[in-house]
């Protein structure tokens, strides 16, 4: 038997807290914030990026629309499989109907009043999110059931944008200024994800800072909404091991060749690793009909290691008996064909400290990789997270309890540093302070009520200036 998605959207304990709330709770008021974030966020100023959060709340909002559709004596059987099946709850309690009684009575529409930052709101440490305030007090109990699912749709989102925002600050560090449409960071890391809809949802983060991917799924996302408008995004024709193995390993020079001519025009990239990276750099120059196809081209062709050591592999090994592999990548291009006829890009375990690695080396030798390097963020970099990387809750942190507004906090002496924010809590839009143990909302809040989804172009014009923002303050 199918049932609406909302009914399975919690933790299982969340299910029973509206019999166990006090009989005259009016309103209740929560924060979904940043508490002490664990990635390494030197380089942003300890800022977390904030995204995601409308298409979340508006995910939620269909889910609801969804479940109040619905034939009432079907949901009180799915009601009925979680309370009574699965809960073993006993249906001749007063409790029991209660809990019952409070999904059947939700209204219409969803009770609940959502205030967001803006999509790419660059946050620091106990800055919030979201609120999520009720002021129906037979529904309060709505708030808290619905902070597993944001905080699930939301902390991946998160972290993937967070991430790229530091590929993006070593780009910005060295270039000396931010490049609006950058192809130095693409992202790979679609197979390496939690399934397909993941890819959708947080491989969006990505082309935030950054314009390359060959996560199509997130270009579907941004297609349908965030305005369709996608022309500052793109990837290119590229081969992988099945194509160079199909042609064979005597023939892998001839199948680099048949390659270029079958994209005479275009920038094409040409997995170069399948058996021996050093050979066929080294063929590709000796061979005259390869080296005329490489030099005669409009657009250079771009070779991409795919194993090894990113930094070694990229920058050579001294420790090597091979002069090519003392060389490294960079330097035999560089030699060979030079970084206008050929490029690289390198896509394997490519993580902020390694891509940082490197940056670094190409500056100590006279290199700018932004004008022949593109390095390929995986699953190893966006895929490697948990929540508390970005440290998302979200906390009760207000109600309104017999008429009188009260300000909740969580202090548990047993680890302090869990301490929640206390009251209703504002973010001045001018200098970014958090202000608690407020009983209303100010005028100047940066949280707020319009959750429309802006168009993508804008949100990365809008990441850009918080992203300069964070870096200099």
């Amino acid at each position: 038997m199918h049932y609406p998605q909302l009914l399975f959207i919690s933790d299982c304990y969340k299910y029973t807290h509206a019999a166990m709330y006090p009989k005259n709770v009016d309103e209740v008021y929560s924060l979904l914030y940043c508490r002490k974030p664990r990635l390494p966020l030197e380089s942003l100023n300890g800022h977390i990026v904030a995204f995601g959060m409308r298409q979340a709340i508006n995910k939620l909002k269909s889910l609801y629309s969804e479940f109040i559709q619905w034939d009432k004596k079907k949901l009180e059987d799915g009601l009925k499989l979680l309370y009574a099946d699965f809960m073993k709850l006993n249906p001749n309690d007063d409790s029991y109907k209660f809990l019952i009684d409070k999904w059947l009575a939700l209204p219409e529409v969803m009770p609940i009043t959502f205030r967001a930052v803006p999509e790419g709101t660059f946050i620091a440490n106990d800055t919030p999110i979201i609120s999520i305030h009720c002021t129906e007090s037979e529904h309060c109990w709505f708030v808290n059931l619905i902070e597993t699912y944001l905080n699930s749709m939301l902390w991946k989102t998160c972290f993937v944008a967070t991430q790229a925002a530091i590929f993006k600050r070593i780009e910005y560090d060295c270039l000396g200024y931010y490049l609006d449409e950058s192809f130095n960071f693409h992202d790979f890391s679609a197979r390496g994800m939690n399934g397909i809809m993941d890819c959708y949802t947080s491989g969006v983060g990505h082309l935030l800072f950054f314009s390359g991917t060959d996560s199509i799924m997130a270009l579907q996302n941004i297609y349908e909404n965030y305005g369709a408008n996608i022309s500052m995004l793109g990837s290119i024709p590229a081969s992988e091991h099945s194509v160079m193995c199909l042609g064979g390993q005597a023939n892998e020079l001839e199948t680099f060749k048949h390659i270029m001519k079958q994209f005479p025009n275009d920038m094409v990239s040409i997995v170069s690793d399948t058996w021996n990276l050093w050979d066929i750099i080294e063929r590709l120059r000796t061979d005259n009909e390869a080296y005329n196809l490489i030099l005669s081209r409009p657009k250079p062709i771009v070779l991409r290691p795919d194993s090894g050591d990113p930094f070694l592999i990229l920058t050579g090994d001294k420790k090597s008996q091979d002069p090519r592999i003392q060389k490294g990548v960079i330097q035999l291009v560089n030699e060979y064909f030079g970084f206008d006829r050929v490029r690289i890009i390198y896509g394997d375990a490519i993580s902020t400290d390694r891509a940082q690695e490197i940056y670094e080396w190409c500056k100590q030798n006279n290199y700018n990789p932004t004008e022949f390097l593109c390095l390929g963020v995986g699953s190893y970099a966006y895929n490697s997270g948990i929540r508390d990387d970005v440290g998302l809750v979200t906390k009760m942190t207000w109600a309104k309890i017999g008429g009188k507004p009260t300000h909740l906090i969580k202090n548990p002496i047993t680890g302090n540093e869990k301490m929640s924010l206390s009251g209703q809590v504002a973010v001045n839009k001018d200098t970014r302070e958090v202000t608690q143990f407020l009983d209303s909302t100010p005028s100047n809040d940066l949280l707020n009520t319009d959750l429309t989804l802006p168009e993508f172009s804008d949100i990365r014009q809008y990441a850009k200036q918080e992203f300069l923002r964070a870096i200099n303050n």
